[in-house]
């Protein structure tokens, strides 16, 4: 018997450029495809605990926007709530105190302040976060199927606990970070979910130098480090696609990961251009996918649609 495919999201970190996502969702939605199935980490951890509860790639980009421009009526998450104070555990011992820049408490307070529901077990689609345990533990996962007793707000937070920036944060008796520590994409935990096509938005594209042109080498320690960044976890989704690829050739795999190499993940002014890019090529590849049927029946042929 033939069915509707159940459409998964999988969304990597990358704070500013994060906002990428949101251009991929704009897209899915313009071609009228629902999502089923949630999985992010980090920044798209974030973006999808507000998409899963009603708001559109829309509202979320109404926060980007100055004041006397915003048109939604939703709440918003604040830029602030990225800078937390240490709490009471942190200031009473100095090692965790001094494991990380910042604390991420205020992001879990606002969260669990301003989003619909705090309970995965609530949600009518599939949300999916991971993190990665700092005491060498692997991966930790929230919500249906995994560990559902934790308030959405403390495990998104945990997700976006980016070493070095954030102290890792306590969840129970475990010490959370970013998950791409251990996984840059969970698309393992799509399948297990039951998605028949699994959409892919990746930020980490390792800028491809053009014939003569001046090499990364010659342009600082910034963009060194952000390459080798791109090289290493862009090489780890390339790995985990092939993985799926073997052990679950009839999972269709769309990667529309747009090419950001260029853009910074922590400037504001990279927000529109990167909405752009990945909007204009998720909604190429989405659509040639649509015109394939690829959204109306599950199938049992894989493809990857690559930006």
């Amino acid at each position: 018997m033939m069915t509707k495919p159940r459409v998964a999201f999988v969304g990597s970190g990358g704070a500013v450029k994060g906002v990428a996502h949101l251009g991929v969702l704009r897209a899915l939605e313009e071609l009228d495809v629902g999502v089923d199935i949630f999985v992010g980490t980090s920044t798209g951890a974030l973006i999808g605990a507000f998409y899963t509860q009603g708001y559109s790639a829309e509202d979320i980009v109404d926060w980007f926007r100055p004041a006397y421009l915003r048109t939604g009526r939703k709440p918003r998450l604040p830029l602030r709530s990225m800078f937390g104070l240490p709490n009471l555990e942190q200031l009473r011992h100095p090692g965790y105190l001094t494991s990380g820049l910042l604390s991420i408490d205020r992001l879990e307070r606002k969260l669990q302040e301003i989003l619909p529901n705090d309970d995965f077990r609530a949600l009518s689609r599939t949300l999916l976060v991971s993190a990665a345990d700092i005491d060498g533990r692997g991966r930790t996962v929230f919500g249906k199927a995994h560990r559902e007793d934790i308030p959405i707000s403390k495990a998104v937070a945990a997700s976006c606990a980016m070493p070095g920036v954030y102290r890792p944060h306590r969840v129970g008796s475990r010490y959370l970070v970013d998950g791409e520590v251990v996984r840059t994409l969970s698309i393992d935990l799509a399948v297990e979910a039951g998605a028949d096509v699994i959409v892919v938005s990746n930020v980490y594209r390792p800028e491809m130098l053009r014939p003569g042109g001046k090499s990364i080498a010659h342009r600082g320690i910034v963009n060194v480090g952000r390459q080798t960044l791109n090289l290493v976890l862009s090489e780890k989704e390339k790995r985990g696609i092939d993985l799926i690829h073997r052990l679950y050739p009839h999972v269709q795999v769309l990667n529309v990961s747009a090419d950001l190499a260029g853009y910074s993940f922590t400037s504001p002014l990279s927000v529109r251009p990167v909405l752009t890019r990945s909007y204009r090529d998720a909604l190429r590849i989405l659509a040639a996918a649509k015109r394939r049927g690829v959204f109306e029946i599950a199938s049992n042929v894989h493809t990857i649609g690559q930006a």
